[in-house]
């Protein structure tokens, strides 16, 4: 396995890791042991600072021992309460905002801190309890135990209020609507990978690409799931007596099943499918979509929020504003950039790679089509979504201007099918007056 696809597998396994609620928790526990043998075997209260040694005085082994039993039994408590309050928010973001932003919720690095700050301390008070009678003569490692339990105490409170306002405040809409969209800012570099931009690779016009090749190579999945990443580079870097080049059919964020097609290799001589089956490596697969290379991710969560607050059991069209307005935002950032090259060639080699790839058209429907479906009833939202792509028009370029025509006119062509009062017919024709000047 090539070093590329063991770095793609790799992002693959860090986004898992990232999004879990026991790996963070799991390495402040480790630091919390060495932390706990630090104090009974290597440090010595005599020779810390003069201005650290107030801080920790002599204690009995009565006095540490009833120390470290009432933190141990608060910290316990503190930690049913942290996990409480976290599952009652995922339960509510599950339901109000959809079940695929439980991940946004699971990525929040304060939470996992808050959660490896409870079981660390727990787990430092339990092991020097199970260590204190060894140590009953050794009065340093006994005043360093208590030195440090006490102040673990004190962060943890800290940590309780902290998390009690966090929480609070992340299950708020325009929270979990801004975060969506920050998430997208942040990552908006590595959301639009472009392999051309390698000083090796080139891009070039579809039509220059050849398959006149007498040899095909089909490679299919070998199991079902969602494309999560694609490593472009190893396809270029197939050997030129081997292959003119490939066409890779899927992208990531699609879903195939066992024995779709992935990839077609156009070959110089006959190859059996077995001879590059490690290129299936380079595609890798997995339970759900992840954001690694897939423009479209955050944009969904924030369609799926807006879709949810305009269903009839929830009935929110102001949520469903808010976040037409961050997709609006995300489609002015984007809609400048340079999207990848449906056709690439390696200068070097010669080798050719054909492959789906996102465009600022298909970013567009995703943001816009489904909410304008299920805002039919909701003229103000309608309205709105027409003032932001008035917002969105000029900042476009030539091929996007049609799309996002388009979409204005489907907007006001579903708003004829409603009963509107004047002053709402007289302000959608406002909104769609910039669109028949174009």
């Amino acid at each position: 396995m090539s070093l590329r696809i063991i770095t793609a597998r790799v992002r693959v396994f860090w986004e898992s890791l990232s999004t879990s609620y026991w790996f963070i928790p799991v390495l402040m526990m480790l630091c919390s042991v060495a932390l706990c043998y630090t104090c009974l075997s290597v440090i010595d209260r005599a020779f810390l600072p003069d201005a650290l040694r107030p801080l920790i005085p002599l204690v009995t082994t009565n006095s540490v021992q009833q120390l470290l039993s009432t933190v141990a039994g608060a910290m316990i408590t503190f930690t049913s309460i942290a996990f409480s309050m976290t599952l009652v928010a995922l339960t509510l973001a599950s339901n109000q905002f959809g079940p695929r932003l439980i991940r946004n919720f699971m990525n929040d690095k304060s939470t996992q801190a808050v959660l490896g700050i409870m079981v660390s301390t727990f787990l430092f008070c339990l092991l020097s309890l199970h260590h204190l009678s060894s140590i009953s003569e050794n009065q340093d490692a006994i005043s360093l135990l208590a030195g440090f339990t006490v102040f673990f105490a004190i962060v943890d409170c800290v940590t309780i209020v902290y998390f009690i306002h966090h929480v609070s405040r992340s299950i708020q809409a325009d929270q979990v609507i801004a975060n969506c969209f920050d998430a997208f800012c942040r990552s908006i570099d590595s959301l639009l990978p472009k392999p051309e931009s390698d000083s090796e690779f080139q891009a070039v016009n579809e039509s220059w690409t050849g398959k006149d090749d007498a040899f095909v190579v089909e490679l299919c999945a070998q199991s079902s799931g969602y494309v999560q990443t694609i490593n472009y580079a190893s396809f270029m870097a197939i050997p030129a007596i081997q292959v003119s080049g490939s066409e890779i059919h899927v992208r990531s964020g699609d879903h195939v099943v066992n024995g779709e097609r992935l990839v077609t290799l156009y070959c110089k001589q006959p190859f059996e499918a077995y001879e590059f089956s490690h290129l299936c490596n380079a595609i890798v697969l997995g339970s759900g979509r992840t954001p690694i290379q897939d423009p479209e991710f955050a944009i969904s969560q924030l369609v799926e929020i807006a879709l949810r607050a305009l269903s009839p059991g929830i009935n929110d069209p102001h949520t469903a504003i808010n976040c037409i307005d961050k997709l609006t935002a995300a489609c002015v950032l984007i809609c400048q950039r340079d999207f990848p090259a449906d056709t690439l060639v390696n200068k070097q080699s010669e080798i050719w790679l054909k492959r789906r790839t996102f465009t600022f058209e298909g970013v567009v429907d995703t943001a816009f089509a489904q909410i304008r479906q299920a805002a039919s009833s909701h003229p103000a939202v309608l309205i709105h979504l027409l003032n932001n792509l008035t917002t969105l028009l000029p900042r476009c370029q030539d091929n996007a201007h049609l799309s996002v025509i388009q979409h204005a006119k489907s907007i006001y062509a579903g708003s004829q099918l409603l009963t509107l009062c004047e002053s709402d017919q007289h302000a959608l024709d406002a909104a769609m007056l910039p669109f028949q000047q174009v």
